[in-house]
């Protein structure tokens, strides 16, 4: 047993010898074989795309910069080999022509050291390394003075605003129309006579917690009235609660939260010629967030400007004007604006003067590429996989930048104080109800100037009817001859007035002797006849006087 466990223990140690051994043999034969297929001096290209890549002339010779080239020191260090920058022509993606596309895709550089995007329309030109990162596009605009919430708007969202305005308008015809079918069915007309106006500005005057002189008589009026009150009561105390919360606590939110934003809102955008965005631009696609893009880009000239690019970026934000651009590239440019005006001693509030959106609006891997067909793809792939997977981008990315957040949305200032903004909406309502009551106001002034030129037209017409008859009359009497009623029968005076009707003409003096009577009379010593007028009193006219022939035209 003894020897068995001496035997056994001695295997077990001249196997892993054995194993270690090879296995030392393996891993140096692989190592100087990944060697040999690597070039000791290799051609690489770049562009600028600080902090991500950049390369500058120093002493007549190209240094990288950037995350990328660190990464390069790296693999240079570990895989034995050397580099030589060869500059594109064009800071481009590209084609087969132009741009870092060109130098892959005629294979006159081994590799490019950048971060370029992962895009199936590129891989015609180069095949691509292991993934780096994944790019974020936001949004680079300025500060706006005021939160997109609303202000006093705040509290509901837009479908709760619609239908409460909804409820207001609808409620009051709804009444009116309840109690006049009420009153038609039970054959009341007396119970509950409402007026359209009178049941919406009872309405109005409940939502805004003021009296009403309507009186409901009816059950079922009483529960309607009863449930808006209620309604309104719930309305307006959660109203008043959120706002409280709203005005002591504010939540800042930007007008831009995706791509449709930049359309109904009527922005425009920017980016650099020639990269990602601007690429998929060009290929045409279907997809909605890409035409929307397309139909709201600035069309002035593109930011080609690679070696000043905050100077250019700050210039070209404005209202209604943003940037797009790298996540991370923004917040550098927004932590180094920071800076320098913390340098000049400016306030807080005016050193964030541009934020960026939270939400990305489109995301990209991002690697190294390689010609087609390459032998460099595997060996690089391999030992960027391990720098990756080490957390070392990610450490890059951050050394620069500081652990508290670069400017928030709400940079909780300690002292809150309502401004204008916050209060714009107050007096907009102002305003607008008083244009509204001069507009209504000047209508009404309008509407009793015409009712009082009709009624004055009217008198006119009549003036005119009266002075008009007035002058006929006369005129008629001027051309009449001497009465000759002393004695004029009934029948005499028949065939007067019916010659009088023939020719449209009216009889120069009343017909008073419809019924005169042939009796005399003597009074107090005098001749007179009795005759009846038109309202059946007896009048007396003089027999044979000088008043007998005035008569007939002061009767």
């Amino acid at each position: 047993m003894r020897s068995f466990r001496q035997l056994s223990l001695g295997t077990f140690i001249f196997a892993t010898c054995y194993c270690i051994t090879h296995g030392k043999n393996d891993t140096s034969a692989e190592q100087s074989s990944v060697e040999a297929s690597i070039p000791a001096e290799m051609k690489i290209t770049s562009w600028n795309d600080m902090p991500f890549s950049g390369i500058v002339k120093e002493n007549g010779t190209w240094v990288g910069k950037g995350y990328a080239f660190h990464l390069l020191e790296l693999l240079s260090s570990k895989l034995n080999f050397t580099y030589t920058i060869v500059p594109p022509k064009h800071h481009v993606l590209g084609n087969s022509q132009q741009g870092i596309l060109n130098l892959l895709y005629e294979k006159k550089v081994d590799m490019a050291v950048a971060f370029l995007p992962i895009l199936p329309e590129l891989r015609k030109y180069c095949t691509f390394s292991v993934t780096l990162e994944q790019s974020e596009l936001t949004v680079l605009m300025k500060r706006p003075q005021e939160s997109a919430t609303g202000g006093l708007l705040a509290p509901f969202n837009e479908t709760v605003w619609l239908l409460v305005l909804t409820a207001v308008i609808s409620l009051g015809p709804i009444i009116y129309i309840l109690a006049m079918f009420r009153r038609k069915l039970w054959n009341k007309p007396d119970s509950e006579n409402y007026s359209l106006s009178s049941c919406v500005w009872f309405v109005y005057s409940c939502s805004l917690k003021q009296g009403s002189n309507m009186k409901a008589t009816t059950d079922s009026t009483r529960i309607l009235f009863a449930t808006w009150w209620i309604f309104i009561l719930i309305l307006t105390s959660f109203y008043t609660a959120n706002l409280t919360a709203f005005l002591t606590k504010p939540q800042f939110t930007l007008p831009i939260n995706n791509v449709r934003d930049l359309m109904r809102k009527g922005y425009h955008w920017v980016t650099y010629k020639g990269r990602t965005l601007d690429f998929l631009l060009s290929q045409f696609y279907d997809a909605e967030d890409l035409r929307i893009l397309n139909a709201t880009r600035w069309k002035g000239p593109h930011i080609a400007s690679y070696e000043h690019p905050i100077k250019d970026i700050f210039q070209t934000v404005g209202k209604k004007k943003v940037f797009l651009g790298e996540a991370h590239f923004l917040q550098s440019l927004i932590f180094e604006d920071y800076v320098n005006k913390t340098r000049e001693y400016k306030e807080h509030k005016k050193r964030c003067t541009y934020v960026i959106t939270p939400h990305a609006l489109l995301a990209t891997n991002k690697a190294f590429a390689f010609p087609l067909n390459s032998t460099l793809e595997k060996p690089f792939n391999k030992e960027l996989l391990t720098l990756v997977e080490s957390g070392i981008i990610q450490h890059e990315k951050l050394k620069n930048l500081p652990i508290a957040q670069i400017c928030p949305l709400d940079l909780r200032s300690k002292e809150r104080r309502l401004s204008l903004e916050n209060l714009s909406l107050t007096f907009r309502v102002v305003i607008v109800g008083y244009a509204i009551a001069i507009v209504i106001f000047v209508v009404e002034i309008a509407i009793k100037w015409m009712a009082n030129s009709n009624k004055r037209r009217k008198k006119i017409g009549k003036w005119y009817d009266r002075t008009s008859l007035c002058s006929r009359w006369k005129r008629r009497s001027k051309e009449s001859v001497l009465p000759q009623l002393v004695y004029t029968t009934k029948n005499q005076l028949f065939d007067k007035r019916v010659n009088l009707q023939k020719i449209n003409m009216r009889p120069p003096y009343p017909n008073f002797l419809h019924n005169v009577t042939k009796t005399k009379k003597h009074i107090n010593g005098r001749d007179y006849y009795i005759v009846l007028d038109r309202y059946g009193d007896q009048r007396l006219i003089p027999i044979r006087t000088p008043s007998a022939f005035l008569f007939q035209y002061t009767a």
